[in-house]
């Protein structure tokens, strides 16, 4: 337009606000685009935490292109590593046992004489973690108190499985002291003991099914001991984080019944630093998807809106309240669509579960329970440490030493976080909504 056009050109006066608004909208547009980067803390690659981080970060990279929001997983030794690396900024969401998060915001437990930590906020309250007692096929363990004097390993030091064993041995007034030494176990193969006979009974926190269960079950004959009696009531009442829970029927080889035990959950959780845009945007994924994150394991499969609001173990990050309204006129907003459930990946066939195997008959989930996702086959040993496949971040590259490697393969009898290398998933590309979400471990051939 020639300049001076520009003189005899004349706007209504109710246009004005509105232009003011665009071009404000389209000033701080390029700031507000900067793409925002999380890493979500879980456990060990085979556990349930992990994949667990999968199926978030899988939900959150689908929809980067309008939330900006770009999601990878790192593999680290459990809920303590977690929490350092949340303190040092080296992960921004982290997967924290309940009794573990109680205690880092008490300063008990494994953090007696360290000052409380006022700064975890919380998001979701996530699946059941069972407290799981394994014993050997040729040991003659059949109930809890049959494990006093035997070699028990009672999990790593300072690891969540310790944390939990110690809660128990406390209500059953034990020491340590009242069980066997049992044999130093080279790293990463601690439970390997229950295979070759070193080995009586051995405890770990586990979202069922799991795949590192389902090897020992199957290959070597290990068997799943009920956790209950007067004490275990006791105790339950003594520690709200702590959950009655019973491990479905049919999960793993040669386990035809539930199992009682009581059980942690798992707690997705950030600083209170964290931008409160960030966790609205995790926050509204989430819920907005929710059928098709409890698709993307079994051990999810029980999830609701209600199950997943967080307890008052710690106070709730202010990004999971409500938004503020927007300023700008409702026309110019920018447009935040959420992919809802509607629009979801074909659902999981119902015939098969985690493992691939047929879903058992007879075994109905409820709230309580852990899902039965199927029945896990038996692993021979000249093949159980075959890599297994994660379909929850199928395609997605394993960063090891600067060099992007393929998908990480985790030893099927490493059972505890602690014993895993951290490994990092670089953000994968989004999943065709054609592809159908399965279990995150594939069988052992």
């Amino acid at each position: 337009m020639h300049p001076r056009a520009l003189r005899h050109l004349s706007l209504p006066n109710t246009t004005l606000p509105w232009l003011a608004a665009l071009l404000a909208s389209v000033l701080v547009l390029p700031l507000s685009a900067a793409p925002v980067y999380v890493t979500i803390g879980t456990g060990a690659l085979n556990g349930v935490y992990y994949p667990t981080g999968g199926a978030i970060c899988r939900l959150l990279n689908e929809d980067n292109s309008q939330n900006r929001l770009h999601c990878t997983v790192q593999s680290t030794a459990g809920s303590l590593a977690n929490l350092v690396a949340l303190a040092k900024g080296d992960i921004q969401l982290a997967l924290i046992q309940s009794d573990v998060l109680y205690q880092a915001a008490h300063g008990s437990g494994p953090f007696a004489g360290q000052a409380p930590n006022d700064q975890l906020r919380s998001l979701f309250r996530l699946h059941q973690e069972s407290l799981t007692l394994l014993a050997s096929a040729t040991s003659n363990i059949t109930t809890l108190a049959d494990i006093e004097g035997k070699r028990v390993d009672l999990g790593s030091p300072d690891s969540g499985d310790r944390a939990a064993s110690q809660a128990l041995l406390e209500a059953m007034g034990w020491q340590e002291s009242s069980f066997a030494v049992p044999p130093v176990a080279s790293p990463g193969n601690r439970l390997e003991g229950l295979c070759n006979g070193t080995l009586d009974a051995a405890f770990l926190v586990a979202g069922h099914p799991n795949q590192g269960i389902g090897d020992l079950t199957g290959r070597c004959k290990a068997r799943l001991i009920p956790i209950e009696g007067e004490q275990i009531d006791k105790l339950l009442k003594q520690h709200p984080y702590y959950q009655r829970s019973r491990i479905g029927a049919n999960l793993y080889p040669g386990q035809t019944g539930g199992v009682n035990t009581f059980a942690v959950t798992a707690e997705l959780v950030a600083l209170a630093s964290l931008p409160e845009e960030t966790v609205r945007t995790v926050r509204d994924v989430l819920t907005n998807n929710l059928k098709q994150f409890t698709r993307l394991h079994p051990a999810l499969t029980t999830l609701t809106l209600e199950s997943m609001q967080a307890d008052d173990i710690i106070p709730p990050h202010p990004g999971m309240q409500d938004a503020q309204p927007s300023l700008l006129p409702e026309s110019l907003s920018p447009s935040e669509a959420v992919a809802t459930s509607d629009t979801q990946p074909t659902a999981v066939d119902e015939s098969a579960g985690e493992m691939g195997a047929p879903s058992p008959e007879g075994a109905p989930a409820t709230q309580s329970e852990h899902t039965p996702g199927a029945t896990l086959p038996t692993s021979s040993a000249a093949t159980a440490t075959e890599p297994a496949a994660s379909p929850v971040l199928e395609g997605a590259a394993v960063e090891q030493g600067g060099k992007l490697t393929g998908t990480a393969a985790p030893s099927p009898s490493a059972l505890t976080s602690g014993e895993q290398p951290a490994q990092t998933i670089p953000p994968a590309e989004p999943a065709p909504s054609s592809a159908a979400p399965t279990g995150d471990i594939a069988p052992a051939q």
